[in-house]
């Protein structure tokens, strides 16, 4: 993966968080800020819709190109051990 994904997400209950993530030494490295923060939190662990969304991101980059598939079995692993 050539670039980090970022995207913003909407919790039902009308907070916002940021999620950014890298891919480095084979694995992802998730980072989560929320809404009116400046401090990313590098511990927490991901929910599945994160999951969903990385998975789904990273087709889309497979597709272009931008993505390994390396990194698309590595997203959806993560996401069938949630």
């Amino acid at each position: 993966m050539r670039r980090d994904i970022n995207w913003k997400t909407k919790r039902d209950d009308g907070s916002k968080y940021e999620v950014r993530i890298t891919w480095f030494s084979g694995k992802f490295k998730f980072q989560f800020r929320e809404a009116g923060s400046d401090s990313w939190d590098y511990e927490r662990v991901p929910e599945r819709q994160d999951l969903e969304d990385l998975v789904e991101n990273i087709s889309r980059r497979y597709q272009r190109r931008a993505a390994t598939f390396k990194e698309l079995e590595e997203a959806k692993r993560l996401l069938e051990e949630k």
